[in-house]
């Protein structure tokens, strides 16, 4: 063990674009903020909740987002050597046959919030979806309708509008 690469996959956003678009499609930069957003909101969580000795590895963390057509996902990493033999006070050491904490901690943030994530990014593609039918409508053809919609990106929110109690709860379970 040693470096920290989590992928979280995204099935039913991909089953969603495919059955609203009729194929699969990448994610426009409008449903690509959503995600960054719903990440950035997670990646806080995961790093209030690290154990910290000397803090290197709770600043490591880094997120990625992956839009490809049929391949909707949110990539943690953590390039810290060590970092997948962390585990909370307390526990077994991971060399002693402990669970490192990031098993624990990444799957538990991201159902946490996948409702929310789901949500948002499906009423993004919807909006998405309205806005090719409607440029398709006034003469574009498919691929220059789909190349304009969705261009316009939201404002960027600070990702903590997130349900507060929701990662309240959510960090009371994790401590």
């Amino acid at each position: 063990m040693s470096k920290i690469h989590a992928v979280a996959k995204l099935p039913e956003i991909n089953s969603y674009i495919k059955q609203k678009h009729g194929k699969r499609r990448a994610l426009t930069p409008a449903e690509a903020t959503i995600l960054f957003e719903e990440g950035n909101a997670q990646m806080r969580v995961i790093r209030q909740n690290w154990p910290v000795r000397t803090g290197a590895s709770r600043a490591a963390w880094r997120l990625q987002v992956r839009g490809r057509p049929g391949d909707v996902a949110l990539i943690f990493d953590n390039p810290q050597q060590y970092s997948s033999w962390i585990t909370k006070k307390g526990q077994k050491p991971v060399r002693e046959g402990g669970k490192p904490w990031y098993q624990t901690l990444l799957p538990t943030v991201f159902k946490a919030n996948r409702p929310r994530l789901v949500r948002r990014l499906k009423e993004a593609i919807d909006k998405t979806e309205l806005e090719i039918q409607q440029l398709e409508q006034r003469g574009s053809t498919q691929l220059g309708a789909i190349q304009q919609a969705g261009q316009q990106v939201p404002a960027f929110r600070r990702p903590t509008t997130a349900e507060p109690s929701t990662f309240r709860q959510l960090i009371r379970r994790l401590m």
